[in-house]
């Protein structure tokens, strides 16, 4: 008789454990880790008009030649240069570069960035100094407003001659603007600065890949 409660009450007491275990592994971790599809890759910014912003940008040049340098290798160094983390859209960059026959000119680089009322595109024209030649806007939802503080010509031409290692600050190397263009004109500003020094970090860059290869654009 002791034997049959002993082996009644070890009986009950492995389905009392039991029950207890169930909830806990019925809220467990699944055994197979469920992963999100990774992000997909952001476009980059194309160029529009290559041939009136070229003849515009740099007089006298004859063609270009297209290349995409891949930056994925160097994001450490360019979180420290730009201060922050780089974005997706600056895992690459596509690279355009002028000549006049066989001179090097300098080179093109586009950017989208956000402004108030919606992205915009920068065209950006770089010397072969790392110094910007000039600038212009190839797209933009800003109202008329916004648009023409960042028309203005003396605040374009404050651009000019800037590099990697300008302060890019509003109020400081480049003037203020209207308060309504205030916020436009400051992520133009973050565009031509990042640009800038996603341009220098190419030269550094030994994981640089060609697509296409470079070909000639009349």
């Amino acid at each position: 008789m002791p034997r049959r409660i002993l082996i009644l009450a070890g009986t009950l007491a492995l389905l009392l454990v039991m029950a207890w275990q169930f909830p806990r592994l019925s809220c467990s971790e699944p055994l197979v880790e469920s992963r999100a599809s990774p992000p997909e890759p952001v476009p980059l910014c194309p160029w529009r008009e290559p041939d009136a912003d070229m003849h515009a940008l740099f007089p006298g040049g004859t063609h270009y030649e297209a290349e995409t340098r891949i930056l994925s290798g160097l994001r450490v160094e360019l979180e420290e240069r730009l201060g922050r983390r780089p974005s997706a859209e600056e895992s690459a960059l596509h690279l355009f570069r002028i000549y006049r026959d066989q001179i090097p000119l300098g080179t093109v680089v586009t950017r989208r960035v956000k402004g108030d009322y919606g992205a915009i595109e920068l065209v950006l024209a770089i010397g072969p100094d790392q110094r910007v030649r000039g600038w212009r806007l190839q797209r933009s939802r800003e109202p008329e407003p916004v648009l023409e503080a960042l028309l203005d010509p003396g605040w374009r031409r404050s651009f000019e001659g800037k590099g990697a290692d300008s302060p890019w600050q509003l109020g400081l190397d480049i003037p203020q603007v209207a308060p309504v263009a205030a916020g436009s004109a400051a992520a133009v500003v973050e565009g031509a600065r990042s640009l800038l020094i996603l341009m220098a970090a190419t030269d550094q860059s030994s994981s640089s890949s060609r697509a296409p290869p470079p070909h000639p654009h009349s």
